[in-house]
């Protein structure tokens, strides 16, 4: 099984409900997204999947995050903008647009800062 990676980074402010202190403040984050992508089998080019082909689909999905209050903004003005359900949100989304029987989007990373983040993982395996 091989996995690849690929980041980007969205700077977005957010206000947590139900968080009493800091948390339920407005505050940002320069948010370090990572989506890995799992394979059990290389494509004739020997690849998980292209790199750049990664990173401009994560990119695309996330851009409307860029410069934004989340809680203002679908799924985020229903669901708590925390860092777990962004992770989920965009695994979700990038599963849509890459998810086929080889390839398969496995795991989300959302980093608010240098120390904390968030991980959603997606359990279904890619067949092999």
């Amino acid at each position: 099984m091989w996995e690849i990676s690929q980041e980007t980074v969205v700077a977005a402010a957010h206000q947590l409900r139900f968080a009493p202190g800091e948390g339920e403040r407005l505050h940002g984050h320069n948010w370090r997204i990572k989506a890995i992508v799992r394979a059990n089998e290389l494509d004739p080019c020997g690849w998980v999947m292209d790199f750049g082909v990664l990173g401009t689909l994560l990119r695309n999905l996330v851009e409307p995050y860029e410069h934004v209050f989340l809680n203002e903004i679908p799924p985020f003005d229903d669901l708590n903008p925390t860092a777990e359900n962004v992770a989920r949100v965009v695994a979700d989304r990038l599963a849509e647009r890459i998810d086929d029987a080889r390839v398969r989007v496995a795991r989300v990373e959302v980093w608010e800062n240098d120390t904390c983040a968030a991980t959603f993982f997606r359990l279904a395996a890619v067949s092999g």
